[in-house]
C-alpha cells in the first residue's frame, strides 16, 4: 500500500507523472492542473510529502530533503512503475532533486518555482527563526505574511484567501520538520544539469518568494509574465501545458 496520501486521475502507458507541493501547502495545490495533465495522456500522482495534509509526520531529527525523498521511493514503489516523470513545487523541487539522486533513472524532473541552490547563510537564520515563530504561535503564525507572498498581485482575490485557509491548518510540527529540511539542503546545480531525462523549469516573473533570476536553467523553460509563487493556480493552462509537454518528450 502506498505510505503517503495521495491524489490520482487519468490513465496511460509511462512514464506517470508525480506532482509534490510546496512547503507549508498539501496536495491539493494541483488540483487546477491535474485533469488538463491527465488529458495529455498521462497518470497523474500527487502525494502529501511526509507531516503535511494526511500523510504521517516526518520526526524532525530526521528532517533531511533526502528522507523526504526516501518517504517519496517508498510511495512510488507501491505503483511499480519503472518511469516516473516527477515535478516538484518550491520545497517539492529541493525533495524531488534528492528523489533524482536516489533513483538515476528518474525520466524526468521538474521545478516549479523552485530553486537548485543550497540557502544563504541569512536564509538559513531565516528558517530557524521562523520555527522559533511557529513553536510559539503554530502555522498561523505565518499569516497573513506568507499568503500574500505566495500568490502574486493578479491572482490575489481568487487564491490569498486559500492560501491561508492551507497554511493555518498546517500542522505545526510538518510545518517545522519542512523548514529544517530546507535549512540543511546541499547545492544540486550540478546534479540537475547532468540529468539525462528532460528538465523543465516553471517560474513567474512575479514571484515574490523565489526570485525569478534563481530559477534553474533547463532545456524546457515556461516563465510566465506577472505570476507569483503558485502558477498551478494563477495560471493552470500554461502550466499544465508546460508539464504536459515535458511528459510528453520522455516519450519521444
Amino acid at each position: 500500500m502506498p505510505t503517503l496520501a495521495f491524489d490520482a486521475t487519468g490513465h496511460g502507458p509511462d512514464p506517470i507523472v508525480v506532482l509534490l507541493h510546496g512547503w507549508p501547502l498539501n496536495r491539493s495545490i494541483w488540483q487546477p492542473v491535474m485533469s488538463g495533465i491527465a488529458g495529455g495522456g498521462f497518470r497523474v500522482l500527487a502525494p502529501d510529502l511526509p507531516g503535511f495534509g494526511d500523510s504521517p509526520p516526518m520526526e524532525f531529527e530526521h528532517a533531511t530533503v533526502e528522507n523526504y525523498a526516501i518517504e517519496v521511493t517508498k510511495f512510488l514503489d507501491a505503483f511499480g512503475s519503472h518511469r516516473v516523470a516527477v515535478a516538484g513545487h518550491s520545497f517539492g523541487g529541493y525533495v524531488a532533486l534528492a528523489l533524482a539522486e536516489r533513483r538515476p533513472g528518474l525520466a524526468a524532473l521538474g521545478l516549479v518555482s523552485s530553486r537548485t541552490a543550497a540557502d544563504s547563510e541569512a536564509a538559513r537564520k531565516g528558517r530557524f527563526e521562523t520555527i522559533e515563530k511557529v513553536r510559539a504561535g503554530g502555522a498561523k503564525a505565518l499569516l497573513p505574511g506568507l499568503a500574500e507572498k505566495l500568490v502574486g498581485p493578479t491572482g490575489a482575490a481568487a487564491w490569498r484567501p486559500r492560501a491561508a485557509q492551507i497554511i493555518e491548518r498546517a500542522r505545526p510540527d510538518g510545518v517545522i520538520a519542512a523548514l529544517a529540511a530546507m535549512a540543511a539542503r546541499p547545492d544540486r546545480t550540478a546534479a540537475f544539469a547532468s540529468l539525462s531525462g528532460p528538465r523543465l523549469v516553471v517560474h513567474g516573473t512575479a514571484d515574490a518568494l523565489i526570485p525569478v533570476s534563481e530559477a534553474a536553467s533547463a532545456p524546457m523553460r515556461a516563465i510566465l509574465p506577472d505570476i507569483g509563487h503558485m502558477p498551478m493556480w494563477e495560471s493552470p493552462e500554461a502550466t499544465a501545458n508546460a508539464i504536459v509537454r515535458w511528459a510528453k518528450a520522455v516519450r519521444t
